[in-house]
């Protein structure tokens, strides 16, 4: 309900004073109705008075609804005659128009009254309070025009939000099954009454072709129920059909008025997404539409350099065409080098076009697919879709082609090993911030091109990429470094050898200026992940190591590999600088691992650092 308030019409029975003193806010309402609602509490007059005040607002009004059925139905019998018709004229003047939006439909409004009157006079009456004369013939012409209206038991129909689905206020009407009565159907109710329930959209997937006939029909005489065509396409998005129908339906779309097109192109486009491996022997049909949709205005462009660009590309009718067109091409069989069919290539060659704007939807989902277009068809890979990832030529267009390959980053080394490509790649770590949340993906896949660098790129390349990205680049590269080793299983001892330790040597940034509690944390877990490296782990990464505000995860995996037993004072070494004095909580498994060392190595109790932690153990009374 919107719109403001009138104030100051004094309802009949009450004084001034009264309405003047009356708290205006609803929660204070709400308490004050509770209370004239219980017996003796307030006189009938004034919680009449109460009832009816601003105009009836309140007896309308949903910020009160629960408390005022409540008052409603206590008041009724309490009432004398001349007060019980000023109640009844009240509720049957319905609510006032001003409460609601102004641009409500005709029958909508109408349904709202009745359901708001007859619910208010239900509840009257079931007080045995008598309705005579209009209200008992309101009363019953309403019941009779909604018979399954019936007051609720449990009274859930005094809330503001029926608890339920609102079925109950609902009527159902099968849709036609014959073509020409489902014509005439269409042309009485082309859009959906949420009163009025029928099986349309049911009976889009189980009558297809009649449907599309019926469709096609009223196309000829130039009707288009936008409302039916958009359940219809959302329907048909679900279930496999027969050729020849969905023939006929192209053939209309292909054919239809921009106006109508223009208000179906999101569930058109998702259709189209979602059926493009199942147009065989009907290609052109599925190209000239795909083309309809891609020259219809984007009345619904969102801009591009929102966080995430992928998210709005996959929703977007650009990127449903774009989807499409790489199914159907996948459905046809790939392989390197065979090249794109010329009327894919043809469209993704107008998409990579960057003087369109919207069309960079499509560019985002190209990037995407940028390896497998790479191997199908590499003369065209260079010439139209790897300039797109250059920040040299266009910053808005580079960052749009890094998150939609960073969607689903692979590593490709012959598409690395593109000077272009390799380029724009390493280049990427400078526009780290420019990327939003993918900035993390790229951390992460420079980390892995680094430890898989072959004669792709040199040791400078890589560690000057590395050391240009921010701290948070710095952290999710840490974290990917600690999931490579965690994943290397049985070979933890050689992957760390020739892959970590030139690594740390080669690319890591010196500058302790990027010490944090973050990679004191990978780097704890990464000494924990090198197995029977810790000692030498441990001796390289110390100066990085520092106390940690939570170092449960990692004390507990340290307690698992037990290392502490095997490598006693590389383990004491690694406790004794990610658990400080003022970390707020003990480890649980800390008192574990001091048992482990101090079995191994009983001079290690003596030391220094072990003593630290056992006091520290004593403090928080877990000794």
């Amino acid at each position: 309900m919107t719109g403001a308030r009138k104030r100051g019409r004094i309802a009949p029975c009450s004084s001034s004073a009264t309405v003047q003193t009356f708290p205006n806010s609803s929660s204070k309402r709400r308490l004050a109705f509770f209370a004239a609602a219980q017996d003796r509490v307030i006189p009938p007059c004034r919680a009449l008075d109460w009832l009816l005040s601003d105009d009836r607002w309140w007896l309308w009004s949903v910020e009160t609804q629960r408390e005022t059925m409540r008052l409603l139905v206590s008041l009724a019998p309490r009432l004398d005659e001349p007060m019980r018709r000023v109640l009844v004229d009240a509720i049957l003047a319905g609510p006032p128009r001003a409460m609601f939006k102004d641009d409500i439909e005709p029958e909508r409004w109408t349904r709202i009254v009745d359901r708001g009157v007859w619910l208010r006079l239900a509840k009257v009456a079931a007080t045995g309070v008598p309705l005579d004369g209009d209200a008992k013939d309101r009363l019953d012409a309403l019941s009779a025009q909604y018979p399954q209206w019936t007051l609720a038991a449990d009274e859930r129909d005094e809330f503001p939000v029926p608890m339920g689905d609102g079925s109950e206020w609902r009527t159902f009407h099968a849709t036609p099954r014959r073509r020409k009565e489902l014509v005439e159907w269409l042309k009485r109710h082309p859009a959906r009454d949420r009163w009025r329930q029928d099986d349309w959209k049911q009976l889009c997937q189980k009558k297809f072709p009649t449907v599309v006939c019926a469709l096609y029909a009223l196309a000829k005489e130039g009707v288009w129920p936008v409302d039916r065509w958009e359940e219809a396409f959302y329907a048909w998005s679900k279930k496999t059909h027969l050729n020849r129908p969905r023939r006929l339906l192209a053939a209309v779309l292909a054919e239809a008025p921009d106006a109508p097109l223009q208000a179906l192109t999101h569930p058109m486009s998702y259709w189209l997404k979602e059926v493009a491996g199942d147009f065989k022997e009907h290609e052109q049909r599925f190209f000239a539409l795909a083309r309809r949709i891609l020259e219809l205005r984007d009345e619904d462009h969102e801009g591009t350099t929102t966080d995430d660009m992928v998210e709005i590309a996959i929703n977007h009718p650009v990127g449903h065409v774009t989807v499409a067109l790489v199914r159907w091409w996948e459905c046809q069989g790939l392989e390197d080098g065979q090249g794109l069919p010329e009327e894919v290539k043809r469209i993704f060659t107008d998409l990579c076009n960057t003087t369109i704007e919207k069309f960079r939807h499509g560019r985002v989902l190209l990037a995407a697919h940028v390896i497998t277009l790479f191997r199908v068809d590499r003369d065209w890979t260079l010439q139209h879709l790897l300039p797109l990832f250059d920040w040299n030529r266009s910053e808005a267009e580079a960052r749009a082609a890094w998150e939609g390959f960073l969607w689903s980053p692979r590593l490709y080394r012959p598409l690395m090993e593109m000077k272009a490509f390799k380029t724009a790649f390493l280049d990427t770590a400078s526009h780290y911030g420019q990327l939003g949340r993918d900035g993390k993906q790229y951390a992460a896949v420079l980390m892995f091109a680094t430890l898989d660098r072959g004669d792709t790129f040199t040791v400078a390349e890589l560690a000057t990429a590395t050391r240009a990205l921010p701290q948070d680049g710095l952290h999710e590269a840490a974290r990917a470094l600690v999931r490579a080793v965690e994943g290397a299983g049985d070979q933890r001892g050689d992957f760390w050898t020739n892959r970590v330790v030139p690594y740390l040597r080669d690319i890591w940034p010196k500058n302790k200026v990027h010490a944090s509690p973050v990679v004191a944390e990978c780097f704890g877990r990464l000494c924990v992940a090198a197995g029977d490296a810790l000692p030498e782990a441990v001796a390289q990464l110390r100066d990085w190591l520092q106390p940690l505000d939570y170092p449960e995860d990692l004390v507990y995996k340290l307690h698992e590999s037990g290392l502490c037993g095997r490598f006693s004072e590389a383990a004491l070494d690694l406790l004794s600088r990610v658990v400080g004095d003022q970390t707020q909580w003990p480890p649980s498994e800390l008192g574990a691992c001091l048992e482990a060392i101090q079995a191994a190595a009983p001079n290690l109790e003596a030391d220094q650092r072990f003593d630290r932690l056992k006091t520290y153990l004593r403090r928080h009374g877990q000794e």
